[in-house]
C-alpha cells in the first residue's frame, strides 16, 4: 500500500488527491473484508509517505486542491476553477467505474471523451450550475469502495438519485471520507492484533534501496545503459530504514519484522542495513531468485525461504510466483469473477502436487490498491470467491510470512544475490535514460549543497533535519518512474515538479538561491529509443498485409503502449508501428488493435520534420482509403503538394514515400510521429512524449549495420 509524498512540506498543500481517494477505496476494502473471513491470513506492507500523509488528512493538516474545488458553491466556481473540474474529475477507470452510472457517463459524453482546451472551454459553456455540482459530487462518489458503500447506505441511495444534487449532499460525501479514513489505520491494527494480518514496512519515502546506495550497482544488470554521474549514500539508505521502522511502531505499537524493499528492488549490500535494523525478513521478484542461482525451475526452487548473505549478515528472502501475481494484477479482471477465483485455487494444487517440500510457500504479491479498479465492484466479487474458497480448500492454507518462516525457517543460502528489482529483475524503470540520469544527477547536487551547509556549522539542526527530509522524499522511487518512456499518465508533469520541488525546498530553507535548472522541467520532447533500429534495408508489397515474415523483419519497431499516455484513458488505436527504408524510399507500418471499431472520423497522421514539416494525413480506420496526401508546413503556412497512391489497409496499414518528396538525401536526419485527430483535436500520440529519429541510409548502411 503505497503512495508518493505529494504534500509540499512548506505550504502542506496537495496537489494530487490519492492518498485520500484511494484510501475510501482500497485500502479499507483490503482490510475490511477479512472480517468475512476470519480463517484468511494476509501480510500487508504499509509505506510510511502513505501513513503519514494519511495521518495529516486524517488531522485536517492538508490543503487538497481536489477537495477544495469539490467543496466550493457551484455557483461560486470561477472559470479556471471549472476548467480544472472538467479536466480532471474524471480520472477513474470509465469502464468499470463512469459507465455502470448512467448520470455519471452522460456527463463524460457531454464533456467529450478526448480532451484538449477547446473542448474543455466548449465544456465551461455546457455545463450548467447543476451539471457542474453533479460532476463535484460523481467524482468523491464514485471512488468510494464496497466496504465503505455497505458502512453507510446513503451513498447508494446518492449514486441512485444520480443528479440534481444538493450542497448538503455533496458536503456530507467529504464529511464520509473523512470518517472512512479515521477507520483504515484502527482495521489494520485491530486485524493484527487479532493474529489475521502481518503489517510489514517500506523504507520510509519508498527509495530504491541499491540506486540510494550506489547509483553504480544498476551496471550489474545494466552494462550497456547510459549512466548518471554517480550517486552514492548508503547513509540515506539506512536512515530511511530506521525511520521506517521507528514510525512504523509509533503508529501500530510493535517494530515490524518484515520489509518489502520498495519495487523488490534488492542487492548484496542492502542485507546488513536491513539486519542491524532488526529486520528478518524481506521479499523479491522469482526473476531475482532465477538469476541468483541460475536456474529457471519453479517446482523445484521457487517455493521455499531462503537465507542472503553478505560479509557475515544474513536475512531471510522469499520470492513471489510472478505468473500468479500478474494474472490477479492484470487477467482476472476481465474474466467472470468465480470463474478466475477458481482457476487460481486449481493452479495451487498443481503446484502443490509438483513440488517435493513438504510445505510449499507459494507467495503473491502485487500493489494493494492499483488492480482493484479494473473489477468489477473493485473486487468485491473476486476477493469473496476467492477467500472462500482458500477457507474451505483441502491442502491448502494461508498464512503470515512471519508465521510460516517460524515454522520453516530457510535451509539454503544465497551467497550472492542478484541486483535488481521485481520489473525485468534490473533498474531500468528508475536509471539509464536521458530524462531519468538527469534526475538523479539533480538529485547529486543538491545534495552535495547540503552537505556543504551542514559542514558549514551555519545552520540550525532543526533545519538541516528538514533538509534532509526533502531529500528523502526527493529520492522516492515514483519520481523516476514516470521519467523517460516507459510509463506515461495524465499527471507526468505534475509529477515532474513535484520532485524539482522537493529539491528546492532544500534550498528555500537554506535561504539559497533555487537553481535554474529546478525551475525547467525535466521532461523534454526528446528522441525515443525504439524497440528495435533498422538493421537492414527492406522492401515490403503494400498490400495491407503480412505478405511473409522476412518483408519487415530488419525494420525500426515502435510498441505502441510502452510509448503511449493516459493512465485512465482507455482507448488504444495501436498496438505496432514499424518503420524501415531502401536507398529511395521510407516505409511505415501501424498495427491497428485487433477487432478496431471506430464510431468517429479520425484521421491518421504521419508527421516527419526537423526545421521544416512534411504530413501524410489518411483516415485511419477506413479500408478502401487509396491514397495519402502528402502536405508541407512551415512559416504558419501548410501546402498541399500531392496525392500519393502507395498506401493499403487490410490487417495492418503500409505506405510508403521517396526520399525525395520529403526533400531528403543520404545523410540527413529527420524526426517521425504519428499523430491521431478528430476535426482538429489530437487524441493519441505515437511516441507519446518525444519522436524517432531517423538518418537517411545511403549504399553502405547494410555493411555497417552487418558489421555492429
Amino acid at each position: 500500500m503505497h503512495q508518493p509524498y505529494y504534500i509540499d512540506p512548506l505550504t502542506m498543500r496537495a496537489s494530487m488527491p490519492w492518498v485520500r481517494l484511494h484510501g475510501i477505496k482500497s485500502y479499507y476494502d483490503m482490510v475490511r473484508i477479512l472480517d468475512e473471513f476470519p480463517a484468511i491470513r494476509v501480510t500487508f506492507n504499509l509505506v510510511p509517505s502513505f501513513l503519514k500523509q494519511l495521518l495529516l488528512y486524517i488531522d485536517n493538516s492538508v490543503k487538497d486542491t481536489f477537495m477544495e474545488y469539490s467543496l466550493k458553491p457551484a455557483s461560486d466556481l470561477t472559470e479556471d476553477e471549472r476548467r480544472f473540474i472538467l479536466a480532471n474529475f474524471f480520472m477513474m477507470n470509465w469502464e468499470t467505474i463512469i459507465a455502470p452510472h448512467k448520470k455519471y457517463l452522460r456527463l463524460l459524453e457531454k464533456r467529450g471523451r478526448h480532451v484538449d482546451a477547446r473542448v474543455i472551454n466548449d465544456a465551461v459553456k455546457s455545463f450548467s450550475d447543476e451539471d457542474m455540482r453533479d460532476l463535484q459530487v460523481w467524482f468523491n462518489l464514485g471512488w468510494f469502495g464496497f466496504k465503505a458503500e455497505e458502512d453507510f447506505e446513503e451513498l447508494k441511495e446518492l449514486k441512485k438519485k444520480g443528479r440534481g444534487f444538493s450542497e448538503d449532499e455533496k458536503s456530507r460525501i467529504i464529511n464520509i471520507q473523512s470518517e472512512v479514513l479515521k477507520k483504515i489505520i484502527p482495521a489494520y491494527k485491530a486485524a493484527e492484533e487479532r493474529g489475521q494480518i502481518e503489517i510489514t514496512t517500506s523504507p520510509f519515502y519508498h527509495p530504491i534501496m541499491p540506486l540510494v546506495f550506489n547509483t553504480e550497482f544498476a551496471r550489474r544488470a545494466l552494462p550497456d545503459n547510459p549512466m548518471p554521474e554517480r550517486f552514492s549514500s548508503s547513509e540515506d539508505a539506512a536512515s530511511q530504514i530506521r525511520l521506517s521502522i521507528e514510525f512504523h511502531e509509533q503508529i501500530f505499537g510493535r517494530r515490524p519484522k518484515g520489509m518489502w524493499p520498495s519495487e523488490g528492488s534488492v542487492c548484496p549490500e542492502i542485507i546488513p542495513l536491513l539486519r542491524e535494523a532488526g529486520i528478518e525478513w524481506t521479499a523479491t521478484d522469482e526473476g531475482i531468485l532465477f538469476r541468483t542461482i541460475g536456474k529457471k525451475d519453479k517446482a523445484g526452487y521457487l517455493y521455499k525461504p531462503y537465507r542472503a548473505v553478505y560479509n557475515d549478515s544474513g536475512i531471510s528472502v522469499i520470492f513471489r510466483d510472478q505468473g500468479l501475481s500478474d494474472l490477479i494484477g492484470f487477467t482476472y479482471s476481465r474474466n467472470p469473477q468465480s470463474a478466475a477465483a477458481s482457476d487460481l485455487i486449481h493452479h495451487l494444487h498443481e503446484i502443490r502436487n509438483a513440488s517435493s517440500d513438504k510445505a510449499p510457500l507459494v507467495t503473491i504479491i502485487l500493489d494493494g490498491e492499483n488492480p482493484w479498479e479494473n473489477y468489477p465492484n473493485n473486487g468485491r466479487d473476486f476477493l469473496r470467491h476467492l477467500y472462500n474458497e482458500l477457507t474451505n480448500a483441502d491442502g491448502i492454507e494461508t498464512v503470515r510470512i512471519s508465521d510460516y518462516l517460524n515454522e520453516n525457517p530457510p535451509q539454503d543460502t544465497l551467497e550472492n544475490i542478484h541486483s535488481g528489482s521485481w520489473i525485468n529483475s534490473n533498474f531500468a524503470i528508475w536509471i539509464g535514460s536521458y530524462e531519468k540520469n538527469l534526475g538523479w544527477e539533480y538529485l547529486k547536487r543538491t545534495r552535495e549543497t547540503l552537505k556543504e551547509a551542514e559542514a558549514s556549522g551555519g545552520y540550525p539542526a532543526s533545519e538541516i533535519s528538514r533538509c534532509y527530509d526533502a531529500i528523502y522524499m526527493a529520492e522516492g522511487s515514483d519520481w523516476f518512474w514516470w521519467y523517460g518512456d516507459d510509463f506515461s499518465s495524465d499527471n507526468d508533469a505534475e509529477f515532474d515538479r513535484l520532485f524539482r520541488m522537493h529539491l528546492s525546498t532544500v534550498y528555500k530553507i537554506l535561504k539559497m538561491d533555487i537553481p535554474s535548472y529546478l525551475e525547467t522541467p525535466i521532461i523534454q520532447f526528446h528522441e525515443v529509443k525504439p524497440e528495435r533500429v533498422p538493421v537492414g534495408f527492406i522492401s515490403p508489397t503494400l498490400d495491407g498485409r503480412i505478405t511473409d515474415y522476412f518483408e519487415w523483419l530488419e525494420a525500426g519497431c515502435i510498441i505502441s503502449r510502452r510509448h503511449r499516455g493516459t493512465m485512465y484513458k482507455s482507448e488504444r488505436f495501436l498496438d505496432e508501428i514499424y518503420y524501415g527504408f531502401d536507398l529511395n524510399n521510407l516505409y511505415i507500418r501501424l498495427d491497428p488493435i485487433l477487432n478496431l471499431e471506430l464510431e468517429e472520423d479520425i484521421t491518421a497522421k504521419i508527421v516527419v520534420f526537423d526545421d521544416w514539416e512534411f504530413r501524410m494525413v489518411f483516415p485511419f480506420g477506413k479500408k478502401d482509403v487509396a491514397s495519402y496526401t502528402l502536405f508541407k508546413a512551415g512559416n504558419g503556412r501548410i501546402e498541399k503538394i500531392k496525392d500519393i497512391d502507395k498506401i493499403n489497409y487490410n490487417r495492418i496499414i503500409e505506405l510508403s514515400i521517396p526520399f525525395s518528396e520529403l526533400n531528403l538525401k543520404a545523410g540527413d536526419a529527420a524526426k517521425i510521429n504519428i499523430k491521431l485527430e478528430k476535426g482538429e483535436m489530437e487524441i493519441e500520440r505515437y511516441p507519446q512524449k518525444g519522436f524517432i529519429l531517423l538518418t537517411v541510409p545511403d549504399e553502405n548502411f547494410e555493411k555497417i549495420m552487418w558489421r555492429v
